[in-house]
């Protein structure tokens, strides 16, 4: 069966943002008109409002998730406890996705500090990673999910406006980290509420919409991922992968270049000591954290060792003030089972591919979260 497409093919829809970064509609064989229309970022943030689609090219392809196929197979193929290691690699162990009910509570207050302005590209960079990573698991017609995550949003709005007054924030304006963790907050709450769908197994087939001209397609999800909580260890892994990706390589639609810093991985070599394998560890990890901080995603971070009773390390790092430390806590407060960890995503990623075994924890307080990595393999 045919799916529609990821980033790289047939049908392009990128990040569930306010923001229209670069539009181009190729002339169809058939004799439609060409359009290239472009406009810079700055400009589509602050006159649209809703969902805009990024690119929507007429031509379908059938997507294949190399990466993502390449583990599942490998997976399939692994020892119990090896796939088991793999299924907890990559999402935060203190966020349960088994099937209980969960507890709904009231929305944490905001921070009561001011958290640094966010770079634009940075911000896109995030929301885009989430997005893409629905998009090429198949979780959702992704014009539904855009449409759903644009209810959310409106629905909450007034209140969270509330919620922080006297501060206040504009429409669009992703710099702003009050916008961003509510922007944020919705992406995922609506995620939520997709994985919860059929008892935490969301329809594996559906139609999608292509486009702007009504037709549709019929998408199957890999039935290796046709339950809340096979999607999630997946989902946690392509968000890490492509929030890297974004820092490393820059925006394939757009003009935005690598950020600067981003560490390469690294190979654990067998005949290297701990301690200099724990040195390429934190000097990486440190680099990471750098860029986060650079782009204004937090006010300041520290990491360190320590290492257990059983000679276990585990790294252990604070980060001051994170863009997404309200959304994170109240995303939690309603029980959700995946939540917007962009670091600890990204980090957990970019262990593994250095040949890191790795699980993590995270503890959230009102001015920061602290992540506590187990290192599995040094």
């Amino acid at each position: 069966m045919m799916t529609s497409t990821g980033r790289n093919n047939g049908v392009n829809f990128s990040a569930y943002v306010d923001i229209n970064i670069n539009e181009e509609e190729e002339e169809e064989e058939n004799g439609h008109r060409n359009r290239n229309r472009k406009t810079t970022r700055r400009e589509s943030l602050l006159k649209s409002v809703g969902i805009i689609l990024l690119t929507a090219q007429s031509t379908t392809t059938t997507r294949t998730n190399e990466s993502s196929i390449a583990r599942a197979s490998s997976v399939a193929a692994s020892e119990p406890e090896e796939e088991k290691m793999i299924a907890m690699s990559f999402r935060p162990m203190n966020v349960s996705i088994n099937d209980e009910f969960k507890q709904i509570e009231q929305w944490p207050e905001q921070p009561n500090f001011l958290r640094k302005r966010l770079e634009l590209a940075l911000a896109v960079a995030l929301l885009r990673s989430s997005y893409d990573a629905v998009d090429e698991l198949n979780v959702i017609a992704m014009d539904r999910f855009q449409i759903q995550a644009w209810k959310t949003r409106q629905q909450t709005f007034e209140a969270y406006k509330q919620l922080i007054f006297p501060l206040a924030m504009e429409q669009g304006d992703l710099n702003n980290p009050l916008y961003f963790d509510h922007i944020s907050y919705a992406q995922y709450s609506t995620l939520n509420q997709i994985l919860n769908e059929g008892n935490g197994r969301p329809a594996i087939e559906f139609e999608e919409k292509l486009g702007f001209d009504g037709e549709t397609k019929m998408i199957k999800r890999d039935e290796r991922f046709s339950t809340r909580k096979q999607i999630i260890p997946e989902y946690a892994f392509l968000c890490g992968r492509n929030v890297y990706n974004f820092f490393k390589n820059g925006f394939e639609l757009t003009d935005d270049k690598p950020f600067e810093g981003v560490p390469d991985f690294f190979v654990v070599d067998s005949s290297s000591s701990n301690s200099s394998t724990s040195t390429k560890i934190k000097e990486a990890v440190d680099a990471l954290m750098t860029v986060f901080l650079n782009y204004g995603f937090c006010k300041s971070f520290s990491t360190s060792f320590l290492e257990d009773d059983n000679d276990k390390k585990k790294l252990i790092f604070k980060v001051s003030g994170p863009a997404m430390l309200w959304s994170i806590g109240a995303l939690e407060n309603e029980g959700a089972r995946v939540v917007n960890d962009y670091v600890g995503y990204c980090v957990s990623y970019f262990l593994y591919s250095s040949g890191i075994k790795s699980t993590y924890t995270y503890v959230r307080n009102d001015e920061a979260m602290v992540y506590t990595f187990n290192l599995n393999n040094i």
